[in-house]
């Protein structure tokens, strides 16, 4: 199936600003499925331009993880009030009310909630049935019209089909696109009545409802330090004090925080890593930890109820190489050098981690 040309690409653009400009939204679902749209084509899809199904439950689970965070109560910076944001112009919105039930019966901890696999299930279910019945079907309407470019509305069934060029798309413009929603979603929040009185006008919104939901990062720190054998990640030095936890995937460049993706570093690395991607020799270094130590870091995630899922680790580094090949962006070697990323990169995808050609320095 052939890619999407420049100008199907800009149409694709256009059609994703109608949504935010002329659609109707009441509750903030369709900024959810949108989002769920965006991140389920980086983890599933790729750059082929082929169509690409998704599951309603996935959907769903995706709803679940956006808004699980969002059910925090909100402190108001103008008074004492605390309270959990609406998310709908009427009553609040079902969803919310489900998540909020089992926030709160595992004390915030959604790593936990994920354990129990028949209670988690039950939520992806009653989830599920709000995605098919509410915005599902209603996202592609604007006004009378129904645009129907990114799947058909058969408005039945348990899957949709993004159409050839959609996940494509979804993949390229995935900041973009995902700017756009948290932007529209922010805008919405701050609209509902009842939310005005708690938010003020100099509340950091964006930080509350998109911030990382990462549990406290030190918990990664002295078993990183253990397998790292004391050694910081990027300089291979040894770490003198109890050194940074970083996303290896930067925050900014995909805001999942998974188990995999973190990895120990001397504060000085850190920094000058900032949000770039990590040169090739540092890829390979991750794709050789994961594989050498596969099981320990099952275990410990286990043991610790902290998200993991290394296919969708592998899926969402693959992409953000992909992204940088093709900007021709510079990744991070070591202190001040950056340098434009090579095709190296490839070769670990396709090989692994086992007996590749040295990543040139």
């Amino acid at each position: 199936m052939p890619r999407p040309s420049p100008e199907e690409q800009i149409e694709f653009l256009v059609k994703i600003q109608r949504l935010f400009s002329e659609g109707s939204f009441v509750a903030t679902y369709k900024f959810a499925l949108l989002q769920a749209l965006a991140d389920l084509s980086v983890e599933k899809g790729d750059y082929s331009g082929d169509t690409l199904r998704i599951s309603t439950r996935e959907i769903a689970e995706k709803f679940i993880q956006y808004y699980w965070r969002q059910t925090l109560p909100f402190v108001s910076p103008v008074g004492q009030e605390t309270s959990v944001l609406r998310q709908n112009t009427g009553r609040q919105a079902a969803v919310i009310n489900l998540v909020a039930g089992s926030r709160q019966e595992y004390d915030g901890s959604l790593s936990r909630a994920k354990q129990n696999h028949r209670k988690w299930n039950s939520l992806i279910n009653r989830v599920d049935i709000v995605v098919k019945e509410m915005p599902l079907w209603k996202l592609q309407t604007i006004g009378q019209e129904e645009l129907a470019f990114l799947y058909e509305n058969k408005r039945e069934g348990n899957e949709i089909k993004l159409y050839s060029g959609v996940a494509y798309n979804f993949r390229l413009f995935h900041s973009l696109i995902q700017d756009l929603i948290q932007g529209a979603w922010l805008r919405h929040v701050r609209s509902i009545r009842g939310n005005e009185r708690i938010l003020g006008e100099s509340a950091d919104l964006r930080e509350f409802l998109f911030g990382s939901e990462r549990e406290s990062l030190y918990i990664y720190r002295s078993f990183l330090k253990e397998i790292q054998s004391g050694d910081c990640f990027y300089c291979n030095k040894q770490i003198p004090g109890s050194g940074d936890v970083d996303h290896f995937i930067p925050w900014v460049k995909y805001p999942v925080d998974l188990g995999h993706n973190f990895v120990l570093a001397h504060p000085k690395c850190n920094n000058k890593k900032r949000d770039y991607l990590a040169a090739e020799q540092h890829l390979e270094n991750w794709f050789k930890r994961n594989d050498l130590h596969f099981s320990a870091l099952r275990q410990y995630f286990d043991e610790k109820n902290l998200i993991y899922d290394m296919e969708s680790s592998r899926q969402i580094t693959c992409w953000a190489y992909e992204q940088a090949e093709n900007a021709k962006a510079h990744v991070w070697v070591l202190n001040d050098e950056t340098r434009e990323i090579g095709s190296y990169w490839k070769y670990l995808f396709t090989n692994g981690s086992e007996q590749l050609p040295r990543a040139a320095e």
